[in-house]
């Protein structure tokens, strides 16, 4: 807790508001993990040893280090780097699959088959 922080500071070791708010954001700053941007997606590559699951789920959890992205792009990041031999690939090109939702969805009988 932040309260916790301040109240832990050794008595008079900060003279005024500017040295407190320094203090602070130094040590809050080294913490906060940096968010990267919607190009952060397009280097995400699905390895020939990884499994679609793995991918997906890698996939997704990278999702949430980037800043913001419309579904569109984040959809298309995904598809663009689904390995192309995969017949899920395949798959989502010819649909023209657009949301993220519908790639989880149709990607679903190909993850039980267990297809690499």
């Amino acid at each position: 807790m932040v309260s916790d922080w301040f109240y832990s500071l050794p008595p008079h070791s900060l003279d005024n508001f500017e040295e407190i708010n320094e203090a602070f954001h130094t040590l809050y700053a080294f913490r906060r993990e940096a968010k990267e941007n919607n190009h952060h997606l397009l280097s995400i590559k699905m390895r020939q040893s990884d499994s679609l699951k793995s991918y997906i789920s890698y996939f997704q959890n990278q999702l949430t280090k980037v800043l913001s992205c419309r579904e569109d792009i984040f959809t298309l990041a995904f598809i663009s780097e689904v390995q192309v031999p995969h017949p899920l690939y395949k798959h989502l090109l010819k649909y023209e699959v657009t949301r993220m939702s519908e790639v989880l969805s149709q990607a679903q009988p190909y993850i039980k088959l267990g297809r690499l």
